[in-house]
């Protein structure tokens, strides 16, 4: 059938304008796969670091550790927070090790949109290797950060007294159910520094040295 000349340009001009309006999308997904898999990188980068940090962190608590500790209490509060330093190392070596590899799928990802033919797809799979990398790498910071609060706490149960010392006056006064933010039952580090006097002294209160404090531990703190 004859077309005619009107409608056959008609035709022509929307294929063309198809395969116009595919080029910038095309070229934007290779760019985006680009974009992402320099993040993941980044992100991986960043959780290595800190997955020697924590490592680090690790090996001072146990050095602390080793030098001896004042007291029978405060050996087995060393012994604790060194355990929690080289399990926070371990956490943080395992989420860098997720970082390295969701990296390496964005990099994997980044050619495909880049050569291949579906870079759309590519591209999307580069997104989400990004995030998995972006989501590991905040796991090795938080690791990170825990094992280097454990070192300082290992230091700190080195020098704790056999004796649990009386309160001051400012910390007779704890709400248990007021610094217990979770409402969990127990009393973390984190949630003590909302009461002064209780996270200075946060190991003495803590005599199971389990890492949180209990209503009873805080009750025999006040007798």
């Amino acid at each position: 059938m004859k077309r005619h000349p009107l409608l056959a340009l008609a035709i022509a001009t929307a294929f063309a304008g198809a395969a116009t309006a595919q080029v910038p999308s095309k070229v934007q997904a290779k760019h985006d796969a680009v974009e992402k898999a320099d993040v993941a990188a980044a992100d991986a980068r960043a959780a290595r670091e800190n997955a020697i940090t924590a490592q680090a962190a690790a090996q001072a608590a146990a050095a602390t550790r080793d030098q001896g500790a004042s007291s029978a209490r405060g050996a087995i509060a060393a012994e604790a927070t060194t355990q929690q330093a080289r399990q926070s190392a371990a956490d943080a070596q395992t989420a860098a090790h997720q970082a390295i590899r969701a990296a390496d799928e964005a990099r994997s990802a980044q050619a495909a949109a880049v050569d291949g033919s579906n870079p759309q797809g590519a591209a999307e799979q580069a997104r989400a290797a990004m995030i998995e990398a972006r989501t590991a790498s905040a796991i090795a910071t938080d690791a990170s950060g825990l094992a280097r609060a454990a070192a300082a706490a290992t230091a700190e149960a080195n020098r704790l007294p056999g004796t649990v010392v009386a309160p001051p006056s400012d910390g007779r006064d704890v709400d248990f159910l007021v610094v217990d933010a979770n409402a969990d039952g127990s009393i973390s580090r984190e949630e003590a520094r909302a009461h002064t006097a209780l996270s200075a002294n946060f190991l003495a209160v803590d005599v199971d040295a389990d890492g949180r404090i209990s209503r009873g531990e805080i009750d025999g703190w006040r007798r």
